[in-house]
């Protein structure tokens, strides 16, 4: 297997709740935890990183509604967040309130891929990404 080198960015190691992904990898880490899911996050044509959002929110506790014939991802957050993302489409919203990304969810295979700062941030993690010898995002890791 290939070695990484990664330069870390400002990660707070004092924080309650930690996942982290690797581009290209179906494993990743939830609070020192190893798992595997069936798609590897990538890093789209907009240089944004792109994660098959139900592993990734499942991680963060959340509870994550996919309506097929509107094409949408419903993200229910602690009680408080709810985050709604549609495919192809580069706006969405926080609590009802719109914003809008620079990129947009897409479908790859059976798994819809969002990308994930956006989502994140919403949920309240902060997002950190480390870099690769290439200086190309290598990992990013979610906290909270």
């Amino acid at each position: 297997a290939a070695t990484l080198d990664y330069t870390f960015g400002n990660v707070d190691i004092t924080a309650h709740h930690e996942v982290t992904m690797t581009i290209g990898s179906s494993q990743y880490v939830v609070d020192k935890q190893l798992f595997k899911m069936d798609a590897a996050p990538y890093v789209d044509s907009n240089w944004r990183t792109m994660v098959p959002i139900r592993a990734l929110a499942e991680s963060f506790d959340a509870e994550v509604i996919w309506n097929n014939s509107d094409r949408t991802v419903t993200i229910n957050f602690d009680g408080a967040t709810q985050i709604v993302m549609s495919i192809g489409d580069d706006t969405y919203t926080v609590n009802g309130a719109e914003q809008t990304m620079d990129t947009e969810p897409v479908i790859q295979g059976d798994r819809t891929y969002v990308p994930i700062r956006f989502a994140a941030e919403g949920m309240g993690f902060s997002v950190t990404p480390l870099y690769n010898s290439n200086g190309l995002t290598g990992s990013v890791v979610f906290q909270r």
